[in-house]
């Protein structure tokens, strides 16, 4: 974890007192640290750095990093990494749906957060146009994997063809994408480990359906996000599943009354500043689709396509 990130960072258990956390450096190479702790000092927890990734996750969150399925399986890693780079390195089956959402993020003053960021992809673009950019996600493997790109500005994987069987993937990055601007910790995006205001910019891409809480997520979002100067970018395919999160606590898709039955009309009266949210409410200044590919297996694909929003505050 590079300095200035541990610099940001708050306690995930403490955020109402916003909390700073101090750290104990164990091990350090120029300006990353590579093995210590992060220890809040109003309710006493500790949060680990080690192999140079901190988890800065709240208690009742933490067991998730020892969970070798879901997103920590080796499938979903391949997955995910022809997801995000399929295009880049000339398959020709990948999508062109970073490029779509990166175009949608101009330059801004301040520091990106990408809330899920799986493997990286967003994150990166976003180095391109920000001062300063961190990625975060629960699932540690993904953070490891994006944490080893950033530093060799490079990505080798072997991508899963059927079974055992695998096909060695790979592309370089140039300089254009400032990856030394970019850090990735492991993070709960219900309980973001920073302080109220911190970002110009947060994106939260394929999310909110993934989530136990999604008001919770957007909730949060709100509070990183600058009150002025600052843009959100959203996207999802509303694919609820009461396996993750009940039904009344979806926003959408007649599992609460109290929300448009299609997620895309309740997310722009949350940007409109209904519900209280998002204060001050966001401007729409773009909106579309965007078609977008998971590739398990050679012949499992899930094709998906996710709803966008970008809204500013000016």
């Amino acid at each position: 974890m590079k300095k200035w990130v541990a610099e940001k960072l708050r306690c995930p258990t403490c955020l109402a007192q916003n909390v700073p956390l101090e750290l104990t450096i164990r091990d350090e190479d120029r300006d990353e640290i590579m093995a210590g702790t992060l220890g809040c000092s109003t309710c006493g927890q500790h949060y680990p750095i080690e192999e140079g990734i901190a988890v800065v996750l709240p208690e009742k969150t933490k067991e998730i990093i020892h969970d070798n399925s879901g997103y920590n399986a080796p499938i979903m890693l391949s997955a995910y990494l022809w997801s995000h780079f399929g295009d880049l390195f000339g398959d020709p089956d990948a999508t062109n749906a970073y490029e779509i959402w990166s175009s949608c993020l101009p330059a801004m003053r301040g520091d990106g957060l990408d809330v899920g960021c799986a493997v990286g992809r967003l994150t990166f673009e976003l180095a391109k146009t920000h001062e300063r950019v961190i990625g975060l996600d629960t699932s540690i493997a993904f953070i490891r994997k994006a944490r080893e790109i950033a530093q060799r500005k490079r990505l080798d994987f072997d991508l899963i063809v059927e079974g055992h069987l695998t096909d060695p993937k790979g592309c370089d990055f140039d300089e254009t994408w400032h990856l030394e601007n970019v850090d990735f910790i492991v993070a709960d995006a219900l309980a973001l480990p920073f302080e109220t205001g911190e970002f110009s910019t947060v994106s939260a891409i394929n999310l909110l359906e993934k989530v136990p809480d999604p008001l919770r997520h957007l909730e949060e979002v709100d509070r990183v996000l600058r009150e002025n100067d600052s843009m959100f970018l959203f996207s999802d395919p509303f694919s609820w599943d009461a396996a993750v999160s009940p039904p009344e606590r979806w926003l959408s898709g007649n599992g609460n009354k109290l929300y448009s039955p299609r997620g895309i009309d309740t997310m722009r009266r949350f940007f409109a500043g209904e519900y209280g949210t998002f204060q001050p409410p966001l401007t729409i200044v773009q909106q579309g689709n965007v078609s977008w590919r998971i590739r398990k297996t050679e012949n499992l694909w899930e094709h998906i396509t996710s709803q966008y929003l970008v809204g500013r505050r000016e």
